[in-house]
């Protein structure tokens, strides 16, 4: 476990240095001042707006980080030859993996924290009032940023360049955003047979990552799909989901030959 933590430290440490990190923080903070531009002129409550826009570019800005961090994390300590000195040490390659996704997470916690703050206080200043339920969205956040950051170490070891680690991680957030629209076309579109099947084992298959977003019902204040055992149900899940691809990454990982 020391291993693992140190190895996560020093990735906190490397993506806290990151020029990407700060990025992210300046386009969402872009992202909610728009929003609340847009407010001002829209019919209807001008905090919904300023709500919906900031949790949604939380969520957004958060897991195109994790992506990008991600998928660079590998291909950064092989173009720097630094993983030789890491994994001639006594430091097995899934204790390796795990740092780097516990320093990942621990990463994307630290910048959906500071999203979710900056968007209660703006809304707070706004309506004299604090909206404690952005915090709770946050915790969704990051239970979702936990299987981004597990799918992006397991095609980081699946693949060598980045783009192509990216592109498939980045393309299994939306699929797995999209997972409902597959029983849709099961149930209502009138698909059968084989391709029908095909799509229930994809939907089997795919992160819920739907379930995960309760933007919605925190800015409406819809208390039927929020509460402690639905959060519990939710982490759970999530939680598994993100065992597994790292199970599978570690498989993937232990077969790479570095010499």
């Amino acid at each position: 476990m020391d291993k693992i933590t140190a190895i996560a430290l020093t990735t906190f440490r490397e993506l806290v240095r990151s020029s990407v990190l700060y990025i992210v923080l300046f386009f969402a903070a872009a992202i909610v001042l728009l929003a609340a531009a847009l407010g001002s002129v829209t019919i209807g409550d001008q905090l919904l707006v300023i709500k919906d826009f900031g949790l949604a570019s939380a969520s957004f800005f958060s897991v195109i980080f994790a992506v990008i961090a991600g998928t660079q994390l590998l291909h950064k300590e092989l173009s720097r030859k630094t993983i030789y000195n890491i994994l001639c040490k006594p430091v097995e390659r899934r204790q390796f993996l795990g740092g780097k996704f516990l320093g990942m997470l621990i990463t994307t916690a630290c910048l959906i924290a500071c999203l979710n703050a900056a968007l209660m206080l703006f809304v707070g200043l706004m309506s004299g009032q604090a909206d404690w339920l952005l915090a709770y969205a946050g915790l969704y956040m990051l239970l979702e940023a936990a299987v981004i950051c597990a799918a992006a170490i397991f095609f980081s070891s699946l693949v060598v360049t980045p783009v192509l680690s990216g592109l498939f991680t980045l393309g299994f957030f939306l699929a797995g955003r999209a997972a409902d629209y597959l029983l849709y076309f099961v149930n209502e579109g009138g698909v059968s047979g084989l391709i029908a099947s095909t799509l229930g084992i994809l939907h089997a298959l795919l992160p819920q990552l739907a379930r995960l977003n309760v933007s919605n019902a925190v800015v409406f204040h819809d208390w039927t799909l929020l509460g402690a055992v639905r959060f519990f149900w939710a982490a759970l899940y999530s939680l598994g989901y993100a065992a597994v691809l790292l199970i599978l990454a570690n498989l993937i990982f232990k077969r790479r030959d570095f010499n």
